[in-house]
């Protein structure tokens, strides 16, 4: 999969963050860091992951895999009734799925 470099840079500088600064939470000089956001090296596993983590975004983001920098490939959207479940179980616990699931029955 091609690392897209350009993203790398764009997520950083949306960031506020220099190069240089990430380069220094990633471990790496900022020579190493200017070659992959100029896309002439690509980064190991272990760095699109402290990318990734340092930047807030997905690595999927990064690999091209999807255009959107939270999402990873394969991510679904929840659809109005999945929110329901879900907001319902954080907020009161099988009870209130118990609860709304009658609800719908009897609608």
């Amino acid at each position: 999969m091609p690392f897209h470099g350009k993203r790398l840079r764009e997520a950083r500088e949306k960031q506020g963050i220099s190069q240089r600064e990430l380069a220094a939470r990633s471990g790496l000089d900022e020579a190493q860091l200017s070659r992959y956001e100029h896309g002439k090296t690509e980064p190991s596993a272990r760095y699109l992951e402290i990318f990734a983590k340092h930047l807030d975004i997905s690595s999927d983001f990064l690999l091209g895999l999807t255009d959107d920098p939270r999402k990873r490939y394969g991510d679904v959207e929840l659809i109005d009734d999945e929110r329901a479940v879900l907001e319902t179980y954080r907020r009161d616990g099988w009870p209130g799925i118990l609860r709304l699931g009658a609800e719908q029955i009897s609608k």
